[in-house]
């Protein structure tokens, strides 16, 4: 026997003979199992393993035979020359599972899971394939509620002695307790399980189970007898891609998600906020990469386009013509290498007859209100949300970033003023709001109004279920509401949302009625969101004082640096430094969020999320 059972356990450690340690030159699992759950934990080369580990686990009560290699071949893998090899006896029709489960993933949110990429081999066996597991936490505590389950064989046609490229994440994809309405016998995509749980996290590994997984066995029949390999497995998300190479001597990790290292833009066509003539306009991009480029893919407002590309494996150069009318337009593109590391850039330009108008200002100075307050809205609420884990929208959003606690679990369903509303001075308002909790019952809903605790009803569905109201008769001005939801485990949500009181219905917080920008607020929200973000990216206090009530990356704190000069004394806005501080926000915005270059580039000098 290589191990024992410990007294009272049902796991066995696991010790591996110096034979077999030279003999594989990594890891190799054979183990006649009687029930167990085993951690193989391998004794030599361990910085070769890229914290993988491996455990085998029977099904049912009669066990099985499996063992784990790191091999060369076989044939010719997709990258490097060897592979992750699985055997599986005919012994009890072969039903063991043999696993390797990856931790590192552990607490990434499934909602921003982009893709799982990886190739299959089948030596012999039934047409059956290596699948990919992700445990998954359903109520934010860490531990594995639920496995989901992606097997080649219910996504297409398994070929043996051939190498198969499989794409998880836009899959079917089953429940090991049937949540989500995804059963075995009905699989389904993960958009369906995230309907019925959108706060979903992968687990932290315990015992064999969380985070990322592959393995063989159990699921169905054909194994008994089954050989086959795995390699070339891309796990990209929106925090950080990996690449996990398998070879003969054990695995090569490539991390960074192109924010790093990998692929890199130039010559992007038409040039960031430029202005162009209506008619034909060419977009396109030229992608670089000193290891290959796998693929690049464009958008033009959110709508992928069909470019020509050009160029070799390193060097592509891809481009599109379209017509044209007068508008906005935004350019994205993503270019991924053969190490799947993914980078983007996104820029925006303007299609007009006058080559002087911009994004935010017409030729003759006059303010785009439209396209201003969306940039103001945007920013406003991503601040809030990076910073304090507050929601615009009482949503909870893993696909950006935050320095706040948030519960993923609470939820704002309704609420009274709209976001943005402008309301008449004549009617009493109402200020409500609807939480739920799918957890733990609700403990407290407050709402304040322009940091004033109101006193509220409230009405109970159920004990998960609360509405919350009050109303008030205003006078004209600009309003805020914040709404704190908590929960008996003591988990809060809180939203935050604006309103106007104004005889006039076409008053907005940054614009007069007649259209014009109002001084005193569009420079608050300039100077909040610039002295913010100094802090927050550089230690840069508007004060010179430390502020350990806002998050910042920077390890010292430096003096206040000026500001623009957004207004004149009168009041009249000035559209260069407008511009310049909008783009300027934006841009830093997305990289600092996302990795997202607004030129194409690295911006090492900036933090960013995204590594």
């Amino acid at each position: 026997m290589l191990g024992s059972y410990p007294s009272g356990k049902g796991r066995v450690t696991m010790w591996q003979p110096a034979h077999l340690v030279a003999r594989v030159r990594l890891l190799a699992v054979a183990v006649l199992l009687l029930g167990a759950v085993l951690s193989v934990l391998p004794v030599a080369a361990q910085e070769s393993m890229g914290g993988w580990s491996g455990y085998v686990e029977a099904c049912g009560t009669n066990g099985g035979f499996a063992q784990q290699e790191f091999a060369p071949g076989p044939g010719t893998p997709p990258y490097g020359t060897g592979s992750l090899q699985f055997s599986v006896a005919v012994v009890n029709e072969g039903r063991i599972w043999s696993q390797l489960v990856q931790p590192t993933v552990a607490r990434t949110a499934l909602a921003v899971v982009r893709e799982i990429r990886y190739w299959t081999f089948v030596t012999r066996g039934g047409a059956v394939a290596p699948h990919v597991f992700l445990d998954v936490d359903l109520n934010d505590d860490g531990v594995a509620d639920d496995r989901l389950i992606y097997q080649p064989e219910l996504n297409g046609t398994v070929t043996p002695l051939t190498w198969q490229e499989w794409e998880a994440v836009g899959g079917r994809w089953w429940s090991q307790r049937g949540l989500g309405g995804l059963l075995p016998s009905a699989p389904g995509p993960l958009a369906s399980y995230l309907q019925a749980f959108p706060g979903a996290r992968l687990a932290v590994p315990e015992s064999g189970q969380g985070g990322l997984g592959v393995g063989v066995g159990c699921l169905g029949s054909g194994w008994g007898g089954w050989q086959g390999a795995i390699d070339a497995l891309l796990f990209r998300s929106d925090p950080f891609t990996v690449f996990w190479n398998f070879e003969s001597t054990g695995v090569v990790t490539t991390r960074g998600g192109g924010v790093t290292a990998g692929p890199t833009f130039r010559e992007l066509t038409p040039h960031p906020w430029a202005t162009v003539a209506p008619g034909t306009v060419r977009i396109a991009v030229t992608a670089t990469s000193d290891v290959g480029l796998r693929f690049v893919r464009l958008w033009l407002n959110n709508n992928e386009l069909s470019p020509t590309v050009t160029g070799d494996d390193r060097t592509k150069i891809v481009s599109v013509q379209q017509t044209l009318q007068p508008g906005f337009f935004t350019v994205r593109a993503t270019a991924t290498d053969i190490h799947g590391r993914s980078f983007t850039a996104q820029w925006q330009f303007v299609v007009s007859a006058n080559a002087r108008d911009g994004w935010w200002f017409t030729a003759d100075g006059t303010p785009r209100r439209v396209q201003i307050e969306q940039s103001l809205r945007a920013l406003s609420e991503a601040f809030r949300w990076h910073f304090f884990g507050i929601s615009w929208d009482g949503a909870y959003h893993p696909e950006m970033p935050t320095h706040g606690t948030v519960a993923s679990t609470i939820r704002f369903v309704t609420r009274s003023p709209m976001h943005f509303m402008t309301l008449p001075p004549t009617d009493p308002v109402m200020i409500a709001v609807e939480a739920r909790s799918t957890d733990q019952p609700l403990a407290s809903v407050e709402l304040r109004l322009n940091g004033q605790l109101l006193n509220v009803e409230i009405s109970q569905d159920d004990a998960r279920s609360w509405f919350v109201f009050t109303t008030r008769q205003l006078e004209p001005g600009l309003y805020g509401v914040t709404a704190t939801a908590r929960d008996t485990a003591g988990r809060t949500l809180t939203m935050s949302w604006g309103f106007v009181v104004s005889s006039n219905p076409n008053e907005s917080p940054w614009f007069t009625p007649d259209g014009r920008l109002k001084a005193d607020t569009v420079s608050r929200t300039l100077r909040t969101l610039v002295e913010g973000f100094r802090w927050h990216l550089y230690g840069v206090s508007w004060d010179g004082q430390p502020h350990p009530e806002f998050p910042t990356h920077a390890t010292s704190v430096s003096g206040p640096q000026p500001l623009r000069q957004w207004f004149d004394s009168q009041g009249r806005p000035n559209p260069e430094a407008i511009t310049q501080e909008l783009r300027s926000l934006e841009e830093v915005f997305r990289w600092h969020f996302w990795g997202i270059s607004w030129d194409g580039g690295r911006h090492p000098d900036i933090p960013t999320h995204a590594n």
